[in-house]
């Protein structure tokens, strides 16, 4: 039988880590009694739209696919170790009863994925930088970035390991004396 609330705390799980990764002051929304969202700035409308001109060169459309697609990976897993359900009938539970939920949320993501642009450059500086990025030194950039992006994730995550196994090693004994072995 399916846990309700382990479905329910996974899913919750999934949609903590979207709200933290693209959560904005803008975009949020109100608790039920509190007051609500002040009104957003003409300013900040006009850089939203622009930001919406900009979507498809920040690659959002791709970002929001491979979000939701890791939500649904998530999901499944979710739903198979609640019920113990295969993984074809967790499948098809997700497909046919999660999914058409999450995707009709997507312009919401979409949304808090632009929000941050708006909120921390103007309509002209997103002109701008919508310019730039349609020139060739813009198109590498925006290619660029991720593989810059991992292989700052990848040597960050060597540092930590390396400063992390010297630290130990030099701190072995008084590690140890307080009950810890590495």
């Amino acid at each position: 039988m399916l846990s309700v609330t382990r479905l329910k705390t996974a899913l919750a799980a999934g949609a903590m880590l979207c709200a933290v990764a693209f959560a904005s002051p803008a975009s949020a929304q109100p608790a039920p009694g509190a007051a609500p969202a002040p009104a957003v700035s003409p300013q900040v409308q006009a850089a939203m739209k622009q930001a919406h001109a900009m979507a498809e060169m920040l690659n959002v459309p791709t970002q929001v696919k491979n979000l939701t697609q890791a939500m649904r990976n998530q999901m499944i897993q979710a739903v198979i170790q609640a019920s113990g359900k295969s993984v074809d009938d967790a499948i098809k539970i997700v497909d046919e009863v999660l999914m058409p939920d999450l995707n009709a949320a997507v312009p919401d993501l979409t949304e808090a994925m632009l929000q941050p642009w708006a909120n921390n450059f103007t309509a002209e500086d997103l002109k701008g930088l919508q310019e730039f990025y349609a020139t060739p030194l813009g198109q590498r950039l925006l290619k660029t970035v991720p593989v810059v992006s991992q292989q700052i994730a990848q040597a960050s995550q060597a540092w930590g390991q390396r400063v992390f196994r010297e630290s130990v090693q030099k701190h072995n004994q008084e590690l140890h004396d307080r009950g810890l072995k590495f």
